[in-house]
């Protein structure tokens, strides 16, 4: 996508591998200044030394989870960077939690540990909510933004086996909707960004990768938001809000939009 973003300032959780590690890749590579964070910090310095050659990069160590940590974060950020055109609550957790493998041992519901469904839903909900809490500030002071949420597919949200990590992304997305209308005589636009199938990240339950590959399934790779992402960091994108863009058909949805 041809698009110029100096003097474009970003924060992404969740930035230390996987789609958001693209993400700001991509971002970086259009000259975006782009601060990530993660919980852990080997992954996350390994990381910033690599996007590093892309661009002007910064990072934190964060935890969504931790409402102390979120506000240190933004503390960190306002004296480092200061303006804030577009925040990715990218950070999330899956089936890689304990009791939630769906590989190779199916679970019910109710054998899931319920430590297990509260760091699901305080991760990919409640830690969506505190860190748009803490940044919104910056855009609100600002000339607006725009706010992007990852999530995942309509039909895993309600599919057999996906308690809690389903229903964690339904509230993310009903949240998202209604942030959007909350801010849209603010100049803040909010937008719900998933990839369209299984992807090649970390957050895979273990066995799954594999068990997609000798089924012939579809893999998608991590890039797959990228182009999206890059849209709405552009003008053309300034006023679109409240909508749900799936990466592995963005270009369908650009034609459907007439954009």
């Amino acid at each position: 996508m041809d698009i110029d973003l100096k003097g474009y300032s970003v924060f992404l959780t969740g930035g230390s591998s996987g789609l958001g590690y693209e993400m700001a890749r991509a971002l970086l590579e259009k000259g975006a200044t782009v601060a990530i964070s993660a919980r852990g910090k080997e992954r996350l310095a390994k990381a910033h030394d690599t996007l590093k050659g892309y661009g002007d990069v910064r990072s934190i160590q964060m935890d969504v989870r931790d409402e102390a940590s979120v506000r240190t974060a933004a503390e960190w950020f306002s004296k480092d960077i200061g303006k804030l055109n577009m925040l990715i609550n990218n950070a999330g957790i899956g089936g890689n939690e304990p009791g939630l493998e769906s590989l190779p041992s199916p679970h019910s519901f109710y054998d899931i540990p319920v430590s297990s469904v509260r760091n699901v839903i305080e991760t990919n909900l409640i830690g969506y909510f505190t860190v748009t809490k803490y940044f919104i500030p910056f855009m609100l002071v600002g000339n607006g933004g725009s706010i992007v949420y990852v999530t995942t597919s309509d039909a895993t949200m309600v599919r057999k086996g996906q308690i809690p990590y389903g229903p964690s992304k339904a509230g993310a997305e009903a949240m998202c909707a209604i942030m959007s209308q909350e801010l849209s005589d603010k100049g803040i636009d909010v937008n719900l960004l998933c990839p369209g199938g299984f992807t090649d990240t970390a957050m895979a339950p273990k066995g799954l990768l594999e068990s997609h590959l000798r089924n012939g399934n579809t893999v998608l790779k991590p890039d797959v938001m990228n182009e999206a992402i890059l849209f709405l960091a552009s003008p053309r994108a300034k006023g679109i809000t409240g909508e749900k863009i799936v990466g592995k058909s963005f270009d369908q949805w650009l034609r459907d939009k007439g954009l």
